[in-house]
């Protein structure tokens, strides 16, 4: 009987259930956070204090993300190319910047900055050949 007076004096830990998994899960079919904590049970912060000491759990979060982004991916190309022009035209710049980006010349951009230039001389009361000069100037101490 001494056996079991010292087991009924050490308290047992209750194993709270993994909660790792349904956040997990949540997260990849969410993208957010606070719904995947909802689910999972658990506070905000618990999975950003468990990534920083479980890498493999980080890089499970990482991917659950990037599972999530792929989601989104599929349903914006269904939607773009169901319905969609302006969505489908984001989606090729984004996939092939090099074919589909906007391209403006440099006497696209003169264009636009002597009509802007000219916008806010009015605005303000200035002088348009100034404000175009001043502008120059300082396109020239910071060019792309």
């Amino acid at each position: 009987m001494a056996g079991s007076s010292s087991a009924l004096s050490t308290p047992q830990r209750r194993r709270r259930p993994d909660w790792r998994p349904r956040f997990l899960e949540a997260f990849r079919a969410s993208g957010n956070v606070r719904l995947a904590t909802n689910a999972a049970g658990i506070d905000r912060s618990t999975p950003y204090r468990r990534a920083e000491r479980d890498p493999t759990f980080a890089a499970q979060w990482a991917e659950a993300g990037q599972d999530a982004i792929d989601v989104l991916e599929a349903e914006a190309r269904r939607r773009a190319l169901n319905q969609s022009d302006r969505l489908l035209m984001f989606l090729l710049k984004a996939e092939r910047p090099q074919k589909y980006r906007d391209q403006m010349s440099a006497l696209d951009y003169r264009h636009i900055l002597e009509r802007e230039a000219e916008r806010a001389a009015v605005e303000y009361g200035l002088d348009p050949k100034e404000v175009i000069a001043e502008a120059k100037q300082m396109i020239a101490r910071h060019p792309r």
